[in-house]
């Protein structure tokens, strides 16, 4: 059911992002003549504009195309971190707006930021500089092929001043949880995640994950569960980071950034104008629900609540829709019926490949929970063969 449907923007709608207290959102849009950023505070009951429209200047260079946008609240609300980045660019720029009296702060260097939530630091801005082996700055997507390291740097609001936190060398892939509270980096050539506490400046934690060119980094809306994505693969590893359980699956996200809840993990995927919802387990996933069409142009941004029981869903044409999901997990229906290709010779297990993907998985036939799944697909017909034993499996 959706609650409203706000059309303030005139281009596409790039990212939304909800204040700490959740009764406000921005939307963030983007156009290319001229070279601007725009953004609506609305409230996220009725979608009724705030404050707004905003419009940011992002470059006075022509050749520089924005690339990307991001946004996030300060603690109290009053002021939103806009960033943008830009194609062929070394450079990327922060804007600190005050929303109540709608004009610029001041602006920040760094290809990556957020404002700090809790902590001794909090109300203070982190940063991000990629800076390769001659010392100069680089953009992040070349550091595949560079040895570089990163600067972490927290900027003070009230005065616009920076100091230097710490470096982490032989980083490839970077990314801050929504809170502030870490800084996640995966690094060559380990194969581990290593996160750091911004309060002091260490890294306090170590995910390790299977072999594979580590390509992206997710945090939940809570910061409490962190994904990886890997180069040329579908694999996927979620870490609870209290715990540091894994749960390793394989599934297509697309390019739009997904959105992860928990209690159960649950992903959202925006697809074309439709969102996917996927249980993630420690025996694999499983979509349990998909939105109908939610609008006529393609979706181009999601934001979900905390909770998961609300989602934020930003389109192409420029339209923020909120999608009200209350009865999320008791009225959702399961949309993936699997097909059953063969049963094992004790009837104990059955081969079956799901309707909305590829691979192909190993159920218990008394439970029916999926016990195993391939990490390969198979576009074509697929024929399976059991061991009189049950314990191996030809495909």
């Amino acid at each position: 059911m959706n609650t409203f449907v706000a059309e303030h923007h005139k281009s596409s709608v790039k990212y939304i992002v909800l204040s700490p207290d959740e009764k406000t959102f921005v939307s963030i849009s983007k156009s290319w003549l001229p070279d601007k950023i725009t953004l609506y505070v609305c409230d996220s009951e009725t979608g009724h504009c705030i404050s707004g429209p905003f419009h940011i200047l992002s470059s006075s260079i022509r050749s520089f195309v924005i690339s990307e946008v991001y946004g996030c609240f300060s603690p109290d609300g009053k002021h939103i971190l806009v960033r943008s980045g830009f194609s062929y660019s070394s450079s990327c720029r922060a804007v600190v707006w005050d929303i109540a009296r709608g004009e610029e702060v001041f602006r920040i260097e760094g290809f990556d930021s957020v404002f700090i939530l809790c902590g001794r630091n909090e109300g203070r801005i982190a940063s991000i500089d990629w800076i390769g082996e001659d010392g100069s700055f680089i953009p992040p997507d070349i550091s595949e092929d560079h040895l570089t390291r990163i600067l972490v740097k927290l900027w003070d609001i009230g005065n616009g001043t920076s100091d230097r936190l710490f470096e982490v060398t032989g980083v490839v892939v970077a990314r801050f949880s929504p809170n502030g509270q870490y800084l996640a980096v995966g690094r060559r050539p380990e194969t581990f995640v290593e996160l750091w506490n911004l309060e002091h400046g260490k890294s306090t934690h170590r995910f390790t994950y299977p072999l594979g060119k580590i390509s992206s980094l997710y945090f939940s809306p809570t910061s409490d569960r962190l994904m990886a994505a890997f180069e040329q693969s579908h694999h996927k590893c979620l870490w609870r980071l209290d715990t540091q359980e894994m749960t390793s699956f394989n599934l297509d996200v697309g390019i739009i950034p997904p959105a992860i809840v928990h209690s159960p993990n649950r992903l959202f995927v925006p697809r074309d104008n439709t969102v996917e919802i996927w249980e993630v387990s420690v025996t694999g996933s499983n979509m349990i629900f998909k939105t109908e069409p939610l609008t006529t142009s393609e979706i181009s941004s999601i934001c979900p609540s905390r909770d998961g029981h609300r989602l934020l869903v930003g389109s192409e044409d420029g339209t923020v829709m909120m999608r009200n999901m209350e009865d999320f997990g008791s009225s959702l229906s399961v949309t993936d019926t699997p097909e059953i290709i063969e049963f094992s010779p004790s009837g104990k297990m059955v081969a079956t490949k799901s309707r909305l993907s590829d691979y192909v998985e190993l159920r218990d036939t008394t439970t029916w929970e999926l016990v195993w799944s391939m990490d390969v697909e198979y576009e074509d017909d697929i024929e399976v063969a059991f061991s009189a034993d049950d314990k191996r499996i030809a495909i």
